[in-house]
């Protein structure tokens, strides 16, 4: 299977940016946060695991990133499945792993609490990736994702 151009170190480094991962838009990023109630509001102030991971990723510690971004993207934070998807897909800092990269794209596509920061980009590198996953990488990601909303319900 030939590697999307999509996903070359750049591009995803640009989409980390965009995200607020790197400094060019950290601060955009953290103040995109969707409202919450007043306590809520004063423990956002605080550094969050994501603004840590962040961190890190954008310090060259980019599998130390990982191994909490993860965390969180298994915790349902769309920004994360959005970007350990990316990573996933790349291979370069975490093993290759299409169906799991592409499950998580599938569910940050599913993001209402980011409005247009997390969903629109996933929906537009699903369409980029899904063309060239094989059938049985497919079949793989959508057991994932049901496997994942299964855990979710029973929360």
């Amino acid at each position: 299977m030939t590697q999307a151009k999509t996903f070359t170190r750049p591009a995803v480094l640009a989409v980390f940016a965009a995200l607020g991962v790197l400094p060019v838009a950290q601060a955009q990023f953290a103040s995109t946060a969707p409202a919450a109630p007043a306590p809520a509001q004063q423990a956002a102030a605080q550094e969050t695991p994501f603004d840590v991971a962040s961190k890190l990723y954008e310090q060259g510690k980019q599998a130390e990133a990982l191994v909490s971004l993860r965390q969180q993207a298994e915790a349902g934070d769309a920004r994360a499945q959005y970007l350990v998807g990316l990573d996933l897909l790349e291979g370069k800092y975490i093993a290759r792993d299409n169906a799991q990269g592409f499950a998580y794209l599938l569910l940050a596509e599913e993001d209402t609490v980011w409005g247009d920061l997390v969903a629109p980009r996933a929906k537009e590198a699903r369409a980029v990736v899904e063309p060239q996953l094989s059938g049985p990488q497919l079949i793989r990601a959508d057991q994932i994702v049901g496997e994942f909303k299964s855990r979710a319900a029973r929360k």
